[in-house]
């Protein structure tokens, strides 16, 4: 039985149906109730991360959201990955808090559940079905996107494709020679999308903070030339995504005097303001710029950066006033993401959006059609995580990588071990590509070819993430005739009886097959070298390099 505030009123579903039930929940409030402590091994929220923990009353696992910053979903499973319960919430755009814990004060062998929400027409959708929890997830991301006006916006084929970025190759000292032998490189490696991120819009060195934000002027001496710059870029056969810090005007910008009176509030940390967009001449400001680029020099997307610092409180921004056209930043952010989408995609219909972590709801990921984990420079692990949590809950989306960083002098295998924790996602790269050694271009290279080759399976085939509770220790997709699986922890795998590709990212120099079946592989290293074929009969520890790839052949 669900409680509304304090026992005053019960609430019954208004359908359920195996397992499923909806409530309809009648105003804005806190809501609670209590299930039984059996069989709950970790829980999982769409921005937890690594952290899967079973927390106590005092501080309960919670999962925060509104329009512009997280989703309305939570999850808890057994040991095995199987669903126990799985909540979710149909607004997406009101602020709202779940939150799971132990009830240990009270002895009762009880696991307590409460939703708040400031909707007022939302509906709760509970899950005990005893599914694999990726199931569970996705099919609640996909309730939540059902009660969206226009449905989910088109993805294009360049969304899907590997993008070059400048970020962490060159963060805030883009320069257009430099990127055009980079690009170049790029386009006969396979990459088809490129961003060029942070940094363009000044002059000079990296500032490490935005404060220069506001006038989104080229800087002269990083781009003397755009226009020709853009024209060679399309000509490798590469579409150009240009980044943009949506809502900060920088504290030494001249724009920041000019506009002092339409700032929501200062961000200190970032060194610039954050605009007013409750105002509509401060969105038309902001989409006459972002206009300007497409129309000016032909770009073919925006990388639209910090919509999450829009998230603040009414009690936190000036009051509304009679030159706004809405109350709060939270309804403003909807208006802004609703104008900018019409506005490029009346340009170019297949004009490509990338928003990342933290904004990923199902309403505001509909005026997207990338959608990129958020920063995570070297550290594969955190990227592997990104993508499942992305995959899971924003079905229907391109999921990409964050951009993939390492050292000129790294090793073969760790690059390799890179590229394979992001083998389930579009594949970002921002490695110098014209400064690396021959061996980690032809990582790269190859990785390139398979992925594309089998991207249909990877990004749409039948996707599965177990044990979420030791970072997803094996993950694969799969059609009716393939399966490729990556092992990340542990040797052990399954075959199953189709063609497989089992790639080794394990700590371990072999594979163990769980079953007695027989099949007959081929075994390559992970240059792609070739090494020996066997059959499983012969030896139950099959040796597989690490980094590299057994290829099993269908019965």
């Amino acid at each position: 039985m669900i409680e509304y505030e304090n026992k005053k009123q019960n609430l019954e579903p208004v359908s359920a149906s195996g397992n499923i039930e909806i409530y309809k929940l009648p105003r804005p409030g806190k809501y609670k109730w209590i299930e039984e402590l059996r069989g709950v091994f970790s829980t999982w929220t769409p921005l937890g991360g690594r952290d899967h923990s079973i927390r106590q009353w005092w501080f309960p696992n919670a999962s925060s959201s509104v329009y512009q910053c997280g989703s309305p979903l939570l999850s808890t499973m057994d040991s095995e990955g199987v669903n126990r319960v799985t909540v979710a919430l149909s607004d997406t755009f009101s602020r709202s808090h779940l939150t799971v814990s132990v009830d240990d004060l009270n002895q009762r062998d009880e696991i307590i559940f409460t939703v708040e929400t400031k909707s007022e027409n939302a509906f709760l959708r509970v899950d005990r079905r005893a599914v694999d929890y990726c199931d569970a997830v996705t099919e609640a991301g996909e309730w939540m996107r059902s009660y969206l006006k226009d449905g989910q916006i088109p993805v294009p084929d360049n969304a899907e494709l590997p993008l070059y970025s400048s970020w962490y190759n060159f963060h805030q000292e883009p320069e257009q020679y430099l990127l055009e032998k980079e690009l170049k490189i790029a386009s006969e490696m396979g990459f088809k999308t490129f961003i060029l991120d942070d940094g363009w819009q000044f002059e000079g060195k990296n500032t490490g903070s935005y404060q220069l934000c506001g006038e989104w002027k080229l800087a002269k001496d990083k781009f003397p030339d755009f226009k020709g710059f853009c024209d060679r870029v399309h000509g490798f056969g590469i579409k150009i995504l240009m980044w943009f810090a949506v809502p900060f005007v920088g504290f030494d910008s001249p724009e920041y005097v000019r506009l002092k009176d339409k700032l929501a509030f200062d961000n200190a940390p970032f060194g610039a303001g954050v605009l007013d967009i409750r105002y509509p001449e401060i969105r038309r400001h902001i989409i006459g710029i972002l206009k300007r680029y497409a129309h000016d020099y032909g770009i073919d997307g925006l990388k639209l950066d910090f919509i999450d610092a829009f998230n603040m409180e009414a009690e936190h921004i000036p009051p509304y006033n009679d030159d706004m056209d809405v109350c709060t930043l939270d309804e403003a952010a909807v208006l802004l993401m609703d104008e900018i989408y019409a506005t490029m995609t009346d340009i170019n219909k297949d004009f490509l959006f990338e928003f990342r972590q933290n904004y990923i709801g199902a309403q505001i990921v509909n005026r997207c059609n990338m959608l990129r984990v958020a920063d995570c420079a070297a550290d594969p692990i955190t990227n592997r995580i990104g993508i499942v949590a992305l995959r899971l809950v924003n079905k229907g989306t391109a999921i990409h990588s964050d951009m993939l960083l390492w050292g000129k002098r790294e090793s073969a295998l760790n690059c390799q071990r890179q590229l394979l924790n992001i083998m389930f996602s579009v594949p970002q790269i921002s490695v110098r590509l014209t400064e690396i050694p021959e061996e980690q271009l032809d990582i790269i290279g190859r990785f390139v070819s398979y992925w594309t080759e089998n991207r249909d399976i990877l990004l749409h085939g039948r996707f599965r993430a177990y044990h979420p509770e030791s970072n997803y220790t094996v993950i694969f997709a799969e059609s009716d005739e393939k399966k490729i699986t990556v092992l990340h922890a542990e040797p052990l795998f399954t075959p199953c009886g189709k063609c497989e590709d089992v790639f080794n990212d394990t700590p371990y120099d072999y594979i163990v097959p769980s079953t007695d079946e027989c099949f007959d592989y081929t075994v390559y290293d992970l240059y792609g070298k070739e090494i020996f074929t066997g059959n499983s009969n012969t030896k139950r520890r099959i040796d597989l390099p690490r980094g590299g790839m057994m290829r099993i052949k269908a019965k």
